[in-house]
C-alpha cells in the first residue's frame, strides 16, 4: 500500500476525480477526509470508502468553512499529510458574454480557494514527516480557451500558486511538496452536463472532445477520472519524493506541443 498510514484531505470529494481519488487512497491504505459543499453526498461518499473516513461539510472559496476544517484537525491533534484540492466549476462563456459576477465567481471557487486551503492546513502539514499538496488544474491552464477566459485564468493561477508554493516550501525548509496536475476533458458529471440535450448533439460533442487527445482517437475515449486518480497517487506517494513544482498534464497529449 503506497499511502499506508498516511491522512489525506480531498476536496471536491462527493463526485467526479474527487470521488474516485478518495476511492483509490483508501484502497492505498490513506484515512480519507472526504470533503464537499454537498454535506449529504460526503456523509454518503465516506461511508462507501472506508469505515475510517470521515466526512465534512466545506465551501472551498470561504475563509470561516475553511477554519472551521483546520480548527477540527489542530483539536484532534492531527497531521495532515495530503492535501487535494480538487473541487472546481466550470462553465462557457466568452469576454462578451460574462460579467464580472461570473468572472469572480471562477476565480473565488477554482483560484482563491487554493490560497485558502493552503494557509489553513499549513499548521497541519507541517506536522507531518513528508506532506504533499496536490491541486488540479486544467489542460486550459496550459493552453487557454478564447470561450472558457474566466475558467483558464482561474486555473492558471493555480499553476502559478503551485509553483510559487512549491518554492517557497522547499526554500523554507518544509518537507512539503506542492504539484498539479492539468486533467484533459474528463468524463465526469459536469462535464456531462457541458455535452447538450439531445442525443445528437451529445454523441457530437463528445466525438470532438475525443478528437482533440492524439490518444482519444486509438482509445475511443477521453480522460477518465480513474486516469487522474493514478496520476494524483504518485505524486501523493514516497515515490515521487524528489518531485515538486510540476505540471503532469494527463490529456492524451492534447498539450504536448505547447
Amino acid at each position: 500500500m503506497k499511502l499506508k498510514g498516511k491522512t489525506a484531505l480531498v476536496t471536491g470529494a462527493a463526485g467526479g476525480i474527487g470521488a474516485e481519488v478518495c476511492r483509490l487512497f483508501s484502497k492505498e491504505g490513506a484515512n480519507i477526509v472526504v470533503a464537499d459543499i454537498d454535506a449529504d453526498a460526503a456523509e454518503q461518499l465516506a461511508a462507501q470508502v472506508a469505515d475510517s473516513a470521515i466526512a465534512v461539510a466545506l465551501d472551498v472559496s470561504s475563509q470561516s468553512s475553511w477554519t472551521a476544517v483546520a480548527q477540527r484537525f489542530e483539536d484532534d491533534e492531527v497531521a495532515l499529510d495530503i492535501l487535494v484540492n480538487a473541487a472546481g466549476i466550470s462553465g462557457f462563456g466568452n469576454i462578451d458574454e460574462i460579467d464580472y459576477a461570473f468572472w469572480t465567481r471562477f476565480q473565488n471557487i477554482n483560484a482563491d480557494s487554493i490560497f485558502l486551503s493552503v494557509k489553513s492546513m499549513l499548521p497541519m502539514l507541517r506536522k507531518s514527516q513528508a506532506a504533499s499538496v496536490l491541486n488540479m488544474g486544467s489542460t486550459l491552464a496550459l493552453k487557454p480557451n478564447g470561450q472558457l477566459p474566466a475558467y483558464s485564468a482561474a486555473k492558471g493561477s493555480l499553476r502559478s500558486a503551485t509553483k510559487s508554493l512549491a518554492l517557497y516550501f522547499a526554500e523554507n525548509g518544509d518537507n512539503i511538496r506542492c504539484n498539479a496536475i492539468h486533467p484533459g476533458s474528463t468524463l465526469t458529471p459536469m462535464m456531462e452536463a457541458n455535452l447538450g440535450n439531445s442525443s445528437e448533439e451529445r454523441q457530437a460533442n463528445y466525438q470532438a472532445r475525443i478528437d482533440i487527445h492524439p490518444l482519444g482517437k486509438v482509445l475511443g475515449r477521453i480522460t477518465l477520472p480513474d486516469d487522474i486518480a493514478k496520476a494524483a497517487l504518485f505524486l501523493c506517494s514516497d515515490d515521487a519524493t524528489f518531485i515538486t513544482g510540476v505540471d503532469l498534464a494527463v490529456d492524451g497529449g492534447a498539450t504536448a506541443f505547447c
